[in-house]
């Protein structure tokens, strides 16, 4: 087992053993080693290239193959990194393969969250042309989620903003105070009720609505009936 291993060396394994079973017998890989590119020789000759993403991302084991005596396990240095980070489940650096995109490297990652603000991801790139970093919007409800990604992108997903659109709050000495869904039609009986269902000891004679939007700061006080 040569290359980016901890433990680099010959070993003796059991004839039952997979590529799997012998690269853990050397410790692992490295963190400089790839973990998509791991080349198994026999004879001189590579026969199969192992992907370690569909033994830990995708439990397939079906391209684990069995060694044989006099084989030789060669993991060279890691390929393409891009880093996602924000609201996703497994925010890490992920190794890529060409033509592997955004798309691919959100399901490495174990998918959005919830709250995760899709249509407006930012993505960091290194310019080309310039020792600086460029920063551009990703709309991941678009095609762009299709976009290929170079060495040393970081993506960030952003949680959705905390607030609320068409609704109305109730706030101070009431029944049910909170938000209530807006509607063209709505009324402050609709609301607050009758002034029977008020809370005891309740001041009807003074109710003050405060304005937000485009009349932001206009302030209308009246009497409850």
């Amino acid at each position: 087992i040569l290359g980016e291993v901890y433990q680099p060396g010959t070993y003796t394994v059991s004839s039952l053993s997979s590529l799997t079973n012998a690269i853990f017998s050397s410790g692992g890989i490295r963190t400089s080693g790839s973990l998509r590119n791991i080349q198994l020789k026999r004879n001189g000759e590579i026969i199969t290239t192992y992907d370690f993403y569909d033994l830990l991302l995708r439990g397939d084991i079906s391209k684990d193959i069995r060694i044989e005596p006099g084989d030789v396990i060669f993991v060279p240095a890691v390929g393409k990194t891009v880093g996602i980070a924000g609201e996703v489940n497994r925010p890490a650096i992920y190794e890529l393969k060409d033509p592997e995109t955004i798309n691919d490297l959100i399901f490495y990652s174990g998918g959005l969250l919830p709250n995760a603000q899709s249509s407006s991801a930012e993505l960091e790139s290194i310019s080309a042309t310039e020792d600086s970093y460029l920063l551009k919007n990703i709309n991941l409800n678009s095609n762009e989620k299709n976009s290929l990604l170079n060495n040393d992108d970081t993506l960030y997903i952003y949680p959705v903003l905390n607030t609320i659109n068409n609704a109305v709050l109730v706030s101070g000495y009431a029944q049910r105070p909170g938000f209530y869904a807006w509607n063209d039609s709505l009324k402050l009986s609709d609301i607050l009720g009758s002034s029977e269902k008020s809370l005891p000891m309740t001041d009807q004679s003074y109710v003050l609505i405060k304005r937000e939007g485009e009349r932001r700061g206009d302030f209308i006080s009246f009497q409850v009936d």
